[in-house]
């Protein structure tokens, strides 16, 4: 039987110094700016993943980094998910999106990968894709043949100040999510430029 009152955050991105700041971890920059702003530090280590929780009006918050790079993100979301026995409509993935520009922000549920490797992992890990996801634009670079090197690449300093203006905005929108309704956060957030 899963549990309807426990909500599984997690945030993408590859573990190291050298990924830290990059555009493909965006997912560990927003989820550590929640972590501040609720003050709920992510520091055990459970699940492959760095790992904190809090509860809140009834309900407990998970909040997880997977350490297992991108590609194997879903080994840990799976652990975590079968551990809590968490419904899928409770998980909520945030990640980087290049389709997206920067500034903005797509919240859904369900849907593909969109070629998202840490997204495809988690569909083939728990075996569906009816979970919620925050998507976080990257903008994209110029050749498609560039795509590698740019996710790894770290956002200029202009952007780096829209980033920060998203990451500003975690607690409104996890609590949005969370304490009201998907559609209600898809209203107030998606597509506007941050």
């Amino acid at each position: 039987m899963t549990n309807n009152n426990i909500y599984l955050l997690v945030g993408l991105g590859n573990p190291g110094e050298k990924y830290e700041s990059t555009r493909h971890n965006i997912g560990f920059s927003f989820l550590d700016s929640y972590s501040k702003q609720i003050h709920c530090p992510i520091l055990d280590t459970k699940f492959d993943s760095y790992y904190g929780n809090f509860s809140k009006d009834g309900n407990k918050i998970l909040l997880l980094k997977p350490q297992t790079f991108m590609n194997k993100s879903g080994t840990a979301v799976k652990k975590a998910k079968n551990f809590f026995k968490i419904n899928d409509e409770n998980i909520i993935i945030i990640y980087d999106d290049l389709d997206l520009q920067i500034g903005q922000i797509k919240i859904k549920m369900g849907g593909g990968s969109g070629g998202h490797n840490g997204i495809n992992s988690i569909i083939e890990n728990i075996g569906n894709n009816n979970f919620s996801r925050i998507r976080i634009g990257i903008g994209k670079p110029r050749e498609k043949s560039m795509t590698n090197k740019y996710v790894l690449s770290k956002f200029t300093k202009e952007e780096g100040k829209i980033v920060n203006n998203i990451n500003n905005l975690a607690e409104d929108i996890i609590s949005a999510i969370v304490f009201q309704s998907i559609s209600f956060a898809m209203n107030t957030f998606n597509s506007k430029i941050q």
